[in-house]
């Protein structure tokens, strides 16, 4: 560990967030006011009715209590947004930062550990139902009322609420795929943007060569599930069937992955290989230095797109589309967008006061700013990968700046209900449903037989849930 590692400072405030800054920069060189309960909040700002003190705060000048916050590396906007309600609260917020993938094994031993740990931290929304014995229901907490669902995306509901249909989080962020293009790519070459499948291969086939790729992408193991539901949903796929069956080893499932190796003579070789699955890390470094035309991902590449320190992409430098469908009585798009939350857990012994954090957190107004303080969010952070809002009025306001707008927008399009875009993170056993279908395959993607390969993971995945009922 090095002297920027959140572990050696879990008990200082953290200013600026550890994150991928520094390993995306050198890549790129190389190559309001809130008051009440969770749900009320949104509707008060809109208003103009200003915060008071929470139960929970210091009032007269007393000591200010302390809230510890567990935080994600890539979600650096609410630590920005933190000052402002340490001020209106006379609070202090100390954050434990770390990897959203090394998150699980932070919390699996605090959790069992039984000991107070965190007074709030941030899940995404398979975490829910496997943490839920040790989160509190928000409903025990006084003053809490549920949000308004028609306000929110379907995505936030799915986060913070449980499978049990209990309220234990605050939506955050959400995170949706959409297709990047390399907007000189394309002009140069002449070729529109996709609108079509057919058209997407066309494309990624007539601009690979000289040293160029066609598409490019992240797909080992880690994050290789998501990535596959992409194609999955565009052959008209569902996962999960009615009776909690799982359904990998179908026509649509194994098209899925026959279309992904289909992909490969356009890809870096290194595509599949550790590690190309973390977070795309890998996968942005070369779309950033304008050796791949596109590439699928979620909102913060519009961003970092346009940073001379971490894109040679120069100014305009993409163009994003909705995911194009295949056609022929099939799904008009495809894709994988999934929300994440603040849970606060039982230990707390500052539940009230965690209430109105999460509220903070966890409001329209607070998070419009992950559509209208993208620049200073990425001064505050360079490489943060926040998501957008959890609410939909949001994406309609006046206030976005209209060089975003095209994001924006297409976001929205791309996560429309009859799109099938589930990340299918609802069951206590996704981590391990995801672990055998991920090796499944990535074996097919190194050459291993596609019809065998599912049929063997289906076979695993049917043992596992006759072993482990409900999971």
């Amino acid at each position: 560990m090095n002297e920027l590692d959140p572990r050696d400072q879990l008990q200082r405030r953290l200013v600026m967030p550890y994150s991928r800054r520094r390993f995306l920069t050198r890549s790129a060189q190389l190559g309001g006011g809130l008051v009440g309960a969770l749900g009320l909040g949104p509707l008060l700002a809109a208003c103009g009715i200003g915060q008071t003190a929470s139960p929970g705060a210091s009032a007269g000048g007393g000591p200010a209590p302390t809230l510890k916050v567990l935080l994600a590396n890539h979600t650096g906007f609410y630590a920005m947004k933190t000052p402002d309600f340490e001020q209106q609260n006379n609070a202090t917020i100390e954050f434990t930062r770390e990897a959203f993938g090394a998150l699980p094994s932070v919390l699996t031993p605090a959790f069992e550990a039984g000991g107070e740990s965190w007074d709030v931290v941030y899940l995404w929304r398979a975490w829910v139902d496997q943490y839920e014995e040790f989160l509190t229901p928000l409903t025990d907490i006084a003053g809490y009322q549920p949000p308004d669902e028609s306000q929110l995306r379907w995505e936030a509901v799915e986060a913070a609420k449980a499978s049990s249909g209990t309220w234990y989080g605050g939506p955050s962020n959400v995170y949706t795929y959409v297709l990047y293009c390399n907007r000189q790519t394309f002009e140069d070459a002449g070729i529109d943007i996709p609108s079509t499948y057919d058209d997407f291969v066309a494309a990624a086939e007539a601009l690979t060569g000289a040293g160029k790729f066609g598409y490019v992408d992240g797909w080992a193991p880690l994050y290789l599930f998501p990535k596959w539901c992409v194609w999955f949903h565009l052959n008209g796929g569902e996962f999960y069937g009615e009776d909690g069956s799982v359904n990998f080893d179908t026509p649509e499932a194994l098209q899925a992955t026959q279309d992904m190796i289909d992909l490969l003579p356009f890809m870096p070789s290194d595509s599949i290989e550790s590690p190309w699955g973390i977070y795309d890390v890998e996968a942005k470094k070369v779309f950033l230095a304008g050796d791949a035309a596109m590439l699928i991902d979620y909102q913060h590449l519009w961003y970092q797109s346009r940073d001379p320190d971490l894109s040679a992409l120069g100014d305009d430098p993409v163009r994003v589309a909705v995911i194009p469908g295949k056609g022929g009585g099939l799904p008009p798009s495809g894709g994988q967008s999934v929300g994440e939350c603040f849970a606060i857990p039982k230990t707390s012994q500052k539940k009230e006061l965690a209430l109105e954090l999460v509220n903070y957190y966890a409001s329209a107004a607070t998070q419009l700013g992950l559509l209208t303080q993208r620049e200073e969010l990425h001064d505050f952070d360079p490489a943060d990968e926040s998501g957008y809002p959890s609410f939909t009025p949001p994406y309609e306001d006046s206030s976005i700046p209209e060089e975003d707008s095209e994001i924006v927008q297409v976001t929205f399009d791309q996560a429309r209900p009859e799109i099938n875009n589930k990340r299918y993170g609802t069951r206590a056993g996704y981590q391990r449903i995801s672990e055998i279908v991920e090796a499944a395959i990535s074996s097919a993607l190194h050459g291993a037989d596609v019809a065998e390969e599912h049929s063997r993971a289906q076979g695993e995945i049917d043992q596992f849930l006759q072993d482990n009922p409900g999971m």
